[in-house]
Formats: structure tokens, sequence, C-alpha cells
């Protein structure tokens, strides 16, 4: 099942599940968007509804932020239009150097691991980072190095987000929103393809590729952040 496929039949219930856990990241995010150097351009690689444009808008004059799910953009254009913002619908594999130019900023948030082919995404994203840019980015990780993982784990992991929710929010209609969407049957299909790194090999992969990142293993029980600085020209 294509990403497509998945995030448009599921578009209006991950809105609200990502409204839900937008305090778990945006912290993070606004703290590791203080950096040197130009902002001229940006690129969200992976952006979905545009939940985290109005970070990048603030900073950068102008932001290509490309999905491969129509319902997503379309949400992200008609709730989080920013003048500075360019929505485009393709793969994030789609954006490359020629096409696109390089920039000063490359960010995804829990969009890498749906390529589900590290060798190839974790070089094309360093790829289109400017000298002396800057890689900020958060993924998801395996809770569990078995693979594949078992369908009732994927459930149960389900449940455990949920109960987290209920405790943070205090909202039982948040832990039911996210409990709907963890259980989803789409959601399931999408769980059991996809194989993310363990925390250990994200740390490894990342780091690999982006020699001297900075690794932040606590904003959430199930993703990494990662911020990084290319090396300057010459």
């Amino acid at each position: 099942m294509s990403s497509s496929a998945l995030f448009d039949p599921l578009a209006e219930l991950y809105e609200r599940y990502a409204e839900i856990n937008d305090e778990l990241y945006r912290p993070w995010l606004t703290a590791a968007l203080t950096v040197d150097g130009p902002r001229e351009r940006a690129v969200d690689l992976g952006s979905g509804s545009g939940r985290f444009e109005d970070l990048l808008a603030d900073r950068y004059g102008y932001v290509l932020a490309v999905d491969i799910a129509d319902r997503e953009i379309a949400i992200a254009r008609s709730k989080r239009g920013w003048p500075a913002v360019d929505y485009q619908v393709r793969s994030l594999l789609a954006v490359t150097p020629d096409r696109d130019g390089t920039f000063d900023l490359v960010f995804s948030v829990n969009a890498l691991f749906h390529v589900r082919d590290h060798a190839r995404v974790l070089p094309h994203v360093r790829s289109l980072v400017r000298p002396g840019g800057w890689v900020v980015l958060v993924d998801i990780v395996s809770l569990s190095p078995r693979r594949p993982v078992p369908l009732l784990l994927h459930r149960w992991w389900g449940v455990q987000d949920a109960l987290r929710t209920l405790a943070r929010r205090r909202s039982l209609a948040d832990a039911w929103t996210v409990l709907l969407l963890r259980q989803h049957a789409v959601w399931m299909r999408h769980a059991r393809r996809n194989v993310p790194l363990t925390r250990a090999e994200f740390h490894r992969r990342y780091g690999e590729t982006f020699p001297g990142a900075t690794f932040t293993d606590t904003l959430a029980p199930f993703v990494c952040a990662m911020r990084w600085q290319a090396p300057a020209a010459g």
C-alpha cells in the first residue's frame, strides 16, 4: 500500500492525531530551528497537512512543502496557506538538486521511514543541503528489534499510545481519537509493511550519513530527532 493510499482515506483522522501530538514535537522543533546562516530556502519532506509550516514560514523566505498524499496537501492549502509556502503533491525523492536547487534547511517529521530504504533516502536528504545548511528531522523508530512485528504487538502499541495521551492531556476524546487511528485496518496494514529502524540503528545509520549530528531521544518512545549542520563550502 502506497503512502497516498494510506493517508488519503485517513487524512482527517490523522490531522486530528497530529494536532493531539503537536506538543510532543513543537518545543524541540522550535529550539532546533534556531540556527545561524542564511534563511532563504527551506524544504519540508513529507509535509502532510502542513502542521509545522508556520515554524518554517516565520524563518525562511521560501518553503517547498511536498507530500505524496493529495488529500493531505489539500488540507494544508485550505488550513495553512502561508504565502511563503509552496505546497506540491510529489514524493520526497522527487525533490532533487537539479530540479529544485539546494536548501538552507532540510526539514522532515515522521516521513523518511515510509521510503523503507535508508541506504537511498539518507544520502538523498544530504544532497539537498547547501554547504553550511541544516538538517532538522524527526522520524519513527521501532520499539522492537523483531522483524516482522506481530499484529497484536502493533495493536498493543496503539493502546499504549492512547493511554499516554490520556495521561498527558486528560482527555478521553483525544485518547479515543488516538486509539481509533492506531487500531484502524488501513493503519494496521501500513504499520505491518513499514520496518522503522530501532533507536540504536537510527543513531548508527543517520550518524554515518550525518557525522557529528546531535540526537534527541526524549520526545516520545516511538520517535528520534536529529539536528545536523553541513560542512561549509571549501
